[in-house]
């Protein structure tokens, strides 16, 4: 769990994260020393046996619900902690979205008691909003930056597979609320093991953004593409069905197989690779009936149609519409053909 949030560990605020039972399940430093606790005593306490604070209503207090079903909650208060320490601190309590395990919240506390006490003294009402509300975009732009570091895959620059949970539980709701068919589809490099084996994993790498662009540069606004793992991709394409299902992937397939890869080892000299395809398109009545709500399902039905694209010569698309009473098929294997040889 804590893995997840190591990003805060260099933050120059306190963080907490929350579980609804309230329990501390990650602490930073900075927050520690703010209450004058040791990380180790705070962990997976609850949260209201170690800090009183004089809004009893946030949501990390005992009977506190502010700020937990808000999509950001944000306020100053007064607190006292179990070892006597006491100030002032801007608090944002922030619903962890990223998080589809379990549910978790955010708290930002940026120490402001010696700040407080100035301002009380020198500083007009005035001011001392315009500096809260410079906060409240700063703290805001960290948590965008994080969101986007979580779901976002370094090498290709696509959204990452935990992107694609999220969107494909999304587009199951939009096809039943909708009733309009979706289409979802998994494809991979043909001969990407080899094809590393031969040219090196920075060549394999370079393959990879190149195909990443292909996909960006060949799916519709509305299309949802991510990477999946490895050399494997996913397409999420809204209101489509069988048809228009096999017409995308063929689409994407093309622009695959013509896309010209600089061969890192030749300067002036291409690389090409080619790509297969298995997808399944969903009807609405189909989902409402079969009572599904676990995406795998669908997965492994694209999974399966990956294979017989592979099992059928490779460089080509299988699309079915699902069937719930259908059986599951088997996963694909990596084939020893020699990967493609470079031009002369």
């Amino acid at each position: 769990m804590n893995k997840r949030y190591n990003i805060f560990d260099f933050f120059l605020d306190g963080i907490f994260v929350i579980d609804e039972s309230k329990n501390i399940v990650y602490c930073n430093q900075v927050a520690a020393t703010l209450f004058g606790l040791r990380i180790k005593r705070l962990m997976n306490k609850a949260s209201f046996d170690h800090f009183i604070f004089n809004d009893p209503t946030l949501f990390c207090m005992k009977d506190g619900d502010q700020g937990k079903d808000s999509a950001t909650k944000y306020v100053e208060v007064d607190f006292t902690s179990s070892k006597g320490a006491e100030g002032s601190v801007q608090v944002m309590i922030q619903p962890d979205k990223g998080n589809t395990d379990e549910k978790m919240w955010i708290i930002y506390f940026h120490d402001v008691t010696d700040e407080k006490r100035i301002s009380n003294k020198y500083k007009s009402e005035t001011q001392e909003k315009e500096k809260a509300q410079s906060l409240i975009f700063k703290i805001k732009d960290d948590l965008k930056e994080f969101e986007n570091m979580a779901l976002t895959d370094d090498m290709t620059g696509l959204p990452n597979f935990r992107s694609f949970q999220n969107n494909i539980v999304e587009e199951l709701n939009n096809c039943l609320q909708n009733n309009s068919p979706m289409g979802m589809v998994i494809l991979d490099v043909d001969k990407f093991k080899n094809f590393n084996d031969t040219y090196g994993h920075q060549q394999g790498d370079e393959v990879l953004r190149y195909v990443a662009k292909s996909l960006t540069g060949s799916v519709r606004s509305a299309d949802k593409i991510a990477r999946y793992g490895g050399e494997e991709f996913v397409m999420i394409l809204p209101d489509t069905n069988e048809a228009g299902t096999k017409i995308a992937c063929e689409k994407v397939r093309v622009a695959i197989e013509t896309t010209e890869v600089p061969y890192l080892a030749k300067d002036g000299e291409v690389l090409s690779v080619t790509s297969s395809f298995g997808g399944v398109c969903i009807e609405p009545n189909k989902l409402k009936e079969s009572g599904v709500t676990d995406f795998k399902v669908f997965v492994e039905c694209a999974d399966k149609n990956l294979y017989e694209a592979k099992e059928s010569g490779r460089n080509c698309t299988i699309v079915s519409t699902w069937n719930p009473e259908a059986p599951e098929g088997e996963k694909s294997d990596q084939s020893d053909e020699p990967p493609p040889i470079p031009p002369k």
